[in-house]
């Protein structure tokens, strides 16, 4: 095409490459702690009913002047099973008797109880205040918090539908801009939201805006960098993922009041609204808009940024404008969604791949959206995860450049469900071994993520590649979605959660059959390309067929 030649002119690892991907990973990082957030401002502390008994200063009630915090709990609400205060239940009258260290508690289940009716008590030691202590989204009301979780999860899918028309007839940067600034007014109000149901809805809206930051992002740099830098930029976006998450957990240690978090993760999207709106805009996509001119002055910008003036002031001829018209008009002419539909070869590809992607996505973020199942202290256990990625991902540049895409995306997806599986029949006193085993299944989805984007990629022909990129995030947000609500079915069997996550990416695999191997094959631009290599697929199938009947001849 004329416009990588042009690119390779201009520079096309020079500069202007090294700012775009520079910015793209601090985008990275900042959109990392996106949809963990809720780890944290959502996180259920201890709790308890109010205990009125508490309530009243000791010196006006002569019975409770000299009697302990602990004490005053154990004549007030029932014990569990693990010998500490039940969370949901109190009695219904206070029961004296039990000030007697010498009376039998055993039987403390038979007396009358009832429900936390004037509130709970939470503790504070940890988190100074959460979305859960704020609106008592506990007992009867606990799933409201994983309800949520599937409304923000929804705003993904919300954005995949939209966020491809917004940038292809607008543009990438407007697109980028202006959902800088909607993250950074959304994400403020939400820190200040007055109930829950707003706070829903700003999440909601917030997830749709950090899709489009995401998505056009990438475009923006891999649409104007040599193709032979696209797996190591992929790396690199992965890694700055994974340090962003790792980060976010001494920063969730840091600052313990949920709307203290919120507030900081959204003010700075209000400096990159300001440093991106003096970016210059996809040339690739001014060109196939048929916005010549304007191309013309977004190269002159690329060439004098990578020290290239004098080809600068050489793009002003009128053969070169001529060239651009040309690849432009040619590359205009896209495709539809109904040619998606119509062709069975992408009709396969894209339900396979499809329905590999939302396996791996289901099985990894029902462990993502609830690190507090893993135990122990979630800050850690949130940077530990986080540099686990770190440690798989820089072993994927590796894996992208030698190993087939094929049977490194199954294999990722039977050892992430197995992993699962295996720790629903580890004890939780056995923390330190179900951690390694999580974190291990946890490190094989990292490597999934960063050889799926380059898959998806090299599966997608140019003329569809963004409409179908559209569609495989919303398959993987559709994933996140049902992860969120899995985790409501715990109330009904406490592994059940754990049982569905580990199944679905075994049973996935399956799909891989049916996919092309792209390892050190050229992206396709047509349908036909990857019409013709299913053909050649075939082909070598059948020879190697014949083959083996004629040895066993």
């Amino acid at each position: 095409m004329a416009f990588d030649e042009i690119l390779h002119h201009v520079g096309d690892s020079g500069r202007f490459q090294i700012l775009r991907i520079a910015f793209f990973i601090i985008f990275s990082l900042l959109s990392s702690s996106h949809d963990i957030m809720e780890n944290f401002t959502a996180a259920t502390p201890a709790h308890h009913c109010n205990v009125k008994l508490l309530d009243y200063p000791r010196s006006e009630i002569n019975i409770t002047m000299n009697l302990t915090t602990e004490v005053l709990l154990k004549v007030s609400i029932p014990m569990g099973p693990n010998q500490k205060p039940e969370q949901c239940r109190r009695f219904r009258y206070t029961q004296w008797q039990f000030i007697d260290s010498n009376v039998s508690i055993s039987n403390d289940t038979e007396l009358e109880t009832e429900p936390c009716l004037d509130g709970w008590t939470y503790d504070h030691s940890v988190f100074t205040s959460t979305i859960v202590t704020e609106w008592d989204l506990v007992c009867d009301f606990q799933s409201f918090k994983y309800y949520a979780q599937a409304f923000i999860m929804a705003g993904h899918v919300m954005s995949g539908f939209v966020c491809g028309i917004f940038s292809d007839r607008f543009g990438r940067k407007p697109t980028l801009v202006y959902s800088c600034l909607l993250y950074g007014i959304l994400g403020s109000c939400c820190a200040f939201a007055p109930n829950f149901t707003l706070y829903c809805v700003l999440r909601t809206l917030l997830s749709a805006s950090i899709s489009n930051i995401l998505l056009n992002s990438l475009i923006l740099v891999l649409e104007e960098t040599s193709s032979q830098w696209h797996s190591s930029i992929v790396t690199l976006n992965g890694l700055a993922f994974s340090v962003g998450q790792a980060m976010f957990g001494g920063f969730a240690y840091v600052l313990s009041d949920w709307h203290m978090l919120q507030l900081a993760v959204a003010l700075p999207h209000f400096a990159l609204f300001v440093v991106f709106c003096w970016g210059p805009e996809s040339v690739r996509w001014l060109m196939a808009t048929g916005k010549t001119e304007q191309a013309i002055k977004e190269l002159q910008r690329i060439a004098s940024i990578n020290g290239k003036k004098d080809i600068a002031h050489n793009l002003t001829s009128e053969a070169l404008l001529s060239e651009i018209k040309e690849d432009g008009n040619s590359t205009s002419k896209q495709s539809r969604m109904k040619d998606i539909i119509i062709n069975p070869t992408l009709r396969k590809i894209v339900l396979c791949l499809s329905s590999v992607i939302f396996a791996e996505m289901f099985s990894a973020y029902v462990i993502i959206l609830d690190i507090q199942i893993l135990g122990k202290n979630i800050f850690l256990n949130q940077f530990l995860l986080g540099v686990v990625d770190i440690s798989s991902k820089s072993l994927t540049l590796f894996i992208l450049r030698n190993i087939r895409r094929r049977l490194s995306i199954a294999f990722s997806l039977l050892v992430t469900g197995s992993c699962v599986i295996i720790t629903i029949f580890v004890p939780e006193e056995m923390h330190i071994l179900r951690l390694i085993i999580f974190f291990l299944g946890r490190g094989f989805f990292a490597a999934f993520t960063c050889i799926s984007v380059i898959y998806t990629q090299e599966l997608t022909p140019t003329v569809l590649r963004s409409t179908l990129s559209g569609v495989y995030n919303i398959a993987a947000r559709i994933a996140t979605i049902l992860s969120a609500l899995a985790l409501v079915t715990r109330k009904y069997f406490i592994h059940l959660p754990m049982i569905l996550c580990g199944i679905i990416p075994i049973v996935a695999t399956v799909n891989i059959y049916f996919l092309l191997e792209t390892l050190n094959l050229p992206l396709a631009d047509t349908v036909k390309d990857l019409e013709k290599r299913l053909m050649n697929k075939g082909v070598s199938k059948k020879k190697g067929q014949d083959f083996l009947e004629h040895t066993e001849c």
